[in-house]
């Protein structure tokens, strides 16, 4: 039986994702008012598949708020930094810095909630050290989104390790921080998950650049329908669940 604290918490939350579902779901069917191959639905739609992967990537081994990092923050801003190097096809040191930092908070985040306050802003910290020195060590992402198909090369490899290694250190370091008795086993538990994320999803981005700009208009008129879809189901639930919680005479 849903408690009543719990379903005055769902209702405006369900209700919420339906606006904002129903609002993508038009912008999806106004596509050509919005410039057709070249206008930002493209864009929206691979930071939303790359959102997914990091998403399921952090989230399943991990943990929802992990998971939540990966889809609101790694995901994003993965598109976005490919973006801006196929715009300008350079990548200045602060705006990598400044991803790293959005990256770093939502980690620190994520180990706040998933551990503990004290634990969390060790590792946004220590974090933050991760993201500049793999900057430092191996320069700015490279990759290379022509090739139409995953790709793995030394270069790929390499960024994954040395991200997994200092994220996985930044966790390790964390825990003996605040005398956490499995800090190793978690460090190298949160390493081996972000690098190998790191990792797949770079050596996948071509094959979802060139999939997401190939796409048939009619695909996405589709999605944005199926959207405003379920925006709309959702929304039902506000007017719904208080019916079902009227008692019966």
């Amino acid at each position: 039986m849903m408690t009543g604290v719990w379903r005055h918490d769902l209702i405006p939350i369900l209700s919420l994702t339906g606006v904002i579902l129903d609002a993508l779901g038009g912008l999806y069917l106004a596509y050509d008012l919005l410039g057709g191959k070249r206008g930002p639905l493209r864009l929206v739609t691979k930071t939303a598949t790359y959102a997914a992967i990091f998403g399921c990537a952090y989230g399943l081994p991990l943990g929802v708020w992990f998971g939540l990092a990966g889809l609101l923050v790694s995901g994003p801003a993965l598109s976005l930094e490919i973006e801006r190097r196929n715009v300008r096809d350079t990548h200045p040191f602060f705006e990598s810095l400044a991803f790293g930092l959005l990256r770093a908070a939502s980690f620190g985040a994520a180990g706040w909630l998933a551990r503990d306050p004290q634990f969390g802003i060790y590792f946004g910290i220590l974090n933050v050290i991760a993201f500049v020195a793999v900057y430092y060590a191996l320069g700015p992402l490279a990759l290379d989104v022509h090739t139409n198909r995953p790709h793995i090369d030394r270069a790929i490899l390499k960024r994954a390790a040395y991200r997994g290694a200092s994220i996985g250190l930044a966790a390790v370091l964390s825990g003996l921080l605040h005398n956490e008795h499995d800090a190793l086993i978690y460090g190298i538990e949160v390493g081996l998950v972000t690098g190998m994320s790191s990792g797949i999803s770079v050596a996948f981005a071509p094959a979802v650049e060139t999939w997401v700009d190939n796409l048939p208009d009619r695909w996405l008129g589709g999605f944005g329908a199926m959207l405003v879809l379920i925006g709309s189901l959702l929304q039902t639930f506000q007017y719904v669940l208080p019916m079902l919680s009227m008692p019966t005479t």
